[in-house]
């Protein structure tokens, strides 16, 4: 909006200025015809010297009609001073050299010049001039000068020439008062918008010193601060900003005024009745520096509302994390308690389904005996993973990294699933390849992902399924893949997965036990070894959960390998199977 009026006052001034160099041309080239008239009553036919003297004073109705074209009007004003000061000097050598009665005016080409442009246009126009003055005296030194056929009278020469430059006087000293009456009136229009702006605008307008101390303050101080603008005439910021603020608004000051770049301040301002009001200055320097220390100018609005929801919204987010380390202590206190009867419950259970202190008595008892091992050692697996969740959320769950065989312990945990899938007639297949036999990684976590995943895809696949456990390096690490031809999930339950006690939902997956931390587990261990789980599925045909472990692949030598810019795991586990 700034641009556009700047552009508007611009292109104003351009056709005021073209109207003035229309009228004082043409103008000019009345007087020059009322001369030209005169001098032919007076003398007669012309020759051809007073011909082009005749067309010089008639020059500048031409351009007069150039006005009306595109021609610059800079280029204008420059044809129109020196086709000026040379007519002056061509008709002072044909009307008798420094003798002639016009020689008075080549002070008129400076004059004009004064209307056209400033200080520079005023001296080139003067020395044209006296660059022409020159010419004809020389012309004269020489005795070159053509003979005058003007026999008036020396008195009645210099009368008339006089009335001459009389009148072009007073033609360039009217466009002078209404050019200045044009700049006047464009400057106050400006500064009465600006006024309207700052006695209107919401926000507080305020110009500072280089040391910060107001030199004005806009009508919207009384709102905002509840004092007149001329009281905070004079003061400096330590006598408004709030004390622990004071060095936020000395460095935005600092920045806009030695450094001339824009800076923003969010600091508390003092009001008349004592209290303090959240605002949010902008502030940027008045003029161009040029290492000198610039005036400041400062926008200051409201903000306590802003403040308020802010520190809304901080409190609800600490509230949020102390209810979680709340919950995450809970959790972790209650499976530590729940453990301890559980654990005698699964051993007393086992010492009686194996009977090891001599026959229980009926198989009935035998039965309920297995029941109960495996309920407790089902409900302590669930604490388990409750319990690693919680130290995880916590921070307290520590990574013991080491060299260790991956085919080995993918092994263990297969065994550790096969009776379950063999019940539920489920194929459990594994595949490492001798490029990821070896890993350096934590062993109990790793066994831990793969036992989570492999009890999952079991656990969601039917009678005569598969789940395949691949295990590969790529170009930075090492990937493991758990693929099932299971129920699948859904693209709406796929972005839930992943999350704490999130299941999917389900008839068939109601049916399933489990605590919904599986995944997040997963998820969890892969995020901490500096990798990631990925998880894919299609409904009805299976689920596909890739785990990225960058930093696990182990040299020939058993050297830890950087990670690289990973391949598309895909690829490396295609090959492996």
């Amino acid at each position: 909006m700034a641009n556009f009026g700047v552009i508007a006052m611009s292109g104003m001034e351009e056709q005021g200025g073209r109207k003035r160099f229309i009228a004082v041309q043409a103008a000019k080239a009345g007087i020059g015809a009322c001369l030209a008239l005169a001098f032919i009553a007076l003398v007669g036919r012309p020759d051809i010297g007073e011909i082009v003297a005749i067309a010089g004073l008639l020059a500048p109705g031409a351009l007069a009609l150039l006005a009306f074209t595109k021609i610059s009007l800079p280029a204008l004003e420059t044809a129109s001073l020196s086709v000026f000061a040379g007519l002056i000097g061509y008709l002072v050598a044909l009307t008798g050299g420094m003798n002639s009665p016009l020689v008075v005016w080549f002070a008129l080409v400076p004059a004009e010049a004064a209307l056209s442009g400033g200080r520079p246009a005023v001296l080139r126009a003067a020395a044209a001039a006296a660059l022409v003055l020159l010419a004809v005296v020389a012309v004269e030194m020489f005795h070159a000068l053509p003979r005058s056929r003007l026999d008036l009278p020396i008195w009645q020469l210099y009368a008339g020439s006089v009335l001459a430059a009389v009148i072009q006087s007073a033609v360039v000293a009217i466009a002078a008062q209404d050019r200045q009456r044009v700049a006047d009136q464009a400057a106050a229009e400006g500064a009465a918008m600006y006024r309207f702006l700052a006695d209107n605008a919401m926000d507080l307008i305020t110009r500072h010193s280089a040391d910060g101390r107001i030199r004005f303050a806009s009508p919207s101080a009384l709102a905002l601060l509840g004092c007149a603008p001329d009281a905070l005439v004079g003061l400096a910021p330590s006598a408004l900003v709030h004390p622990d603020d004071l060095k936020t608004m000395q460095a935005a000051f600092v920045e806009a005024s030695y450094f001339a770049r824009a800076a923003a301040a969010e600091v508390r301002l003092k009001r008349a009745d004592g209290s303090h009001v959240w605002t949010e200055m902008r502030c940027r320097p008045a003029a161009p520096a040029n290492g000198v220390a610039a005036d400041i100018v400062a926008v200051t609005r409201d903000i306590t509302e802003r403040k308020k929801n802010e520190r809304a919204l901080i409190d609800a987010r600490d509230m949020a994390e102390q209810a979680n380390r709340a919950k995450s202590r809970f959790l972790a206190n209650m499976s530590h308690e729940l453990r301890t009867p559980l654990n005698a419950i699964i051993g007393f259970s086992e010492v009686m389904t194996f009977e090891m202190f001599g026959p229980v008595g009926s198989p009935r008892y035998l039965e309920y005996a297995r029941l109960i091992h495996e309920s407790g050692g089902h409900l302590l697996e669930l604490i388990n993973g409750v319990l690693d969740m919680s130290k995880i959320e916590a921070g307290k769950f520590e990574l013991s990294e080491e060299l260790f065989d991956l085919d080995e312990i993918a092994t263990q945990a297969v065994r550790f699933i096969k009776l379950q899938a063999d019940r539920k007639g489920v194929a459990l297949k594994l595949s490492v390849a001798p490029a990821a036999k070896t890993v350096f990684a934590d062993k109990r976590a790793i066994k831990q992902m793969i036992v989570n995943l492999i009890t999952n895809g079991v656990k969601f696949t039917p009678r005569s399924g598969e789940v395949r456990i691949i295990a590969a390096r790529d170009a930075g690490g090492v990937a493991i893949a758990v693929a099932d031809t299971g129920v699948g999930i859904g693209p709406e339950d796929l972005k839930r997965l992943g999350q704490p006690f999130e299941q999917v939902e389900g008839e068939h997956v109601r049916a399933q036990e489990g605590t919904g931390l599986g995944l997040a587990l997963v998820k969890a261990l892969a995020a901490m070894h500096g990798g990631d789980a990925a998880i894919e599925s299609v409904l009805g045909e299976g689920t596909t959960v890739i785990v990225r472990l960058p930093y696990a692949a182990v040299s020939e030598k058993g050297e830890r390998i950087a990670p690289q810019h990973l391949q598309e795991p895909r690829a490396a586990l295609k090959g492996a199977a």
